[in-house]
């Protein structure tokens, strides 16, 4: 690819790899593909041809055969399945950019997108010809698609150390082939092995399976303290043309560890709970100590199954309660500035006072324009301050929750969950 590194290796016992390195952007006066959408692939790419019986011209070829020959000459085909999954999502991501972002390339008069050799991604159909393996792992991400900070980006990577641990040389804008083979043997998936890589401010969008149930109460990767009953809400997504054909709420149960409901043997609930209804539900019954949490079954006309899990909630009726004025809870908040006040109320349990607090504001790229449902959260920052709390330097595209953890005199503690902020793309 361009910007490959043009020294010879110094290592004698390393693998050759191509370096793939995001250049600086080339404004051009006019577009090639011009390819628009940052979560479809576009359908073809065009492709300048350096050598082969095509030498000098411009192809249009298919953009998934395109990252197939990719992939099979840039990665080697018995590495590990993760490995392998990486690869794919930083070529197919590469390309995908620049079907986006046209640098000015002619040939003949022709347009063309991305070259054949290591100025960008090597392309030899005429020799390369991807294993089962490489294969199987471009559609397994084929519907995957990255932000950094909300943008859309191209993906680097670059050869590396041959026997370097797993992460040592991450940058944040490349990923380094040899380590990321420490990552898989590690046992770490290829999400977590981008994020090794490409984070900070990563996000991997995705679309959900359908129907899908979307949690915002308790919301999927948030636990919250209870009483003996609790309110439970989700969102139904459904693909085009489909209605719920069958709709099944349980819930199952679990013990804490350290006060956290992290445990991987959950337990259908006694007493059992179920129901048939839509959201908004209230379930009751619920024992002190023990750890909850729901699961929806919806199949649709279509005849498709999907199942999906609420966050844990942990039932402690002592424990202190706090209400968020803003964002309100199970709503979503527009804001148009870069920044917010965040409000709540605390109530703690008679006889007991507020010992600590810690405010968690937890941040994901919007995984559609516009919207936060189905959001990927993760922990941006945590603070003790008490209410009201100014939020400033909110990055747009994305999407702002608050989780207020609270712990009283008698040493209860709850979370509750704000509702979410969401930011304008301009």
């Amino acid at each position: 690819m361009r910007r490959r590194l043009t020294a010879v290796l110094a290592f004698a016992a390393l693998i050759w790899l191509p370096t793939v390195t995001p250049p600086p952007m080339v404004q051009a006066a006019s577009s090639c593909t011009a390819w628009t959408s940052t979560r479809v692939p576009p359908p073809t790419i065009r492709v300048l041809r350096t050598g082969g019986p095509s030498s000098g011209h411009v192809q249009v070829v298919s953009f998934k055969s395109y990252v197939q020959m990719v992939l099979a000459a840039e990665w080697p085909a018995n590495w590990a399945v993760p490995a392998l999954q990486t690869g794919a999502v930083v070529t197919k991501q590469y390309a995908w950019y620049y079907a986006m972002h046209y640098r000015g390339g002619t040939a003949h008069g022709t347009c063309y997108d991305v070259a054949d050799d290591s100025s960008d991604q090597v392309y030899q159909p005429e020799t390369r010809h991807p294993s089962a393996g490489q294969l199987a792992a471009i559609e397994a991400t084929w519907t995957e698609s990255l932000v950094k900070y909300g943008s859309f980006f191209a993906t680097g990577y670059r050869p590396g150390i041959n026997y370097l641990h797993c992460g040592k040389d991450a940058d944040g804008s490349h990923l380094f082939q040899h380590s990321s083979l420490d990552c898989a043997a590690e046992g770490m998936t290829a999400d977590e092995m981008l994020h090794v890589y490409l984070d900070p401010g990563l996000a991997i969008l995705r679309p959900a399976a359908r129907p899908a149930a979307i949690f915002f109460l308790p919301a999927a990767q948030s636990q919250v303290t209870v009483g003996t009953s609790a309110p439970i809400a989700w969102v139904e997504d459904l693909a085009v043309g489909t209605t719920i054909a069958a709709r099944s709420t349980t819930l199952t149960m679990s013990l804490p560890k350290n006060g956290w409901c992290t445990s991987d043997r959950w337990l259908p609930a006694s007493p059992p709970w179920q129901s048939s209804d839509a959201s908004v539900q209230t379930v009751s019954g619920l024992r002190p100590g023990y750890c909850y949490r729901v699961l929806v079954q919806l199949t649709d006309s279509a005849g498709v199954t999907t199942r999906a899990f609420s966050g844990p909630m942990l039932v402690d009726p002592a424990a202190p309660s706090a209400i968020f004025d803003n964002p309100p809870p199970n709503a979503v908040t527009l804001i148009a500035d870069p920044g917010a006040t965040v409000q709540w109320e605390e109530a703690p349990a008679p006889g007991t006072q507020i010992a600590s607090r810690s405010l968690i504001t937890q941040w994901a790229a919007q995984p559609e324009l516009g919207s936060c449902t189905g959001a990927q959260w993760s922990t941006l920052r945590a603070t003790s301050t008490s209410s009201p709390y100014q939020a400033t330097d909110l990055l747009k595209m994305y999407c702002y929750r608050y989780a207020l953890v609270l712990t009283d005199s008698a040493g209860h503690s709850s979370t509750t969950i704000s509702g979410d902020l969401m930011t304008p793309a301009e």
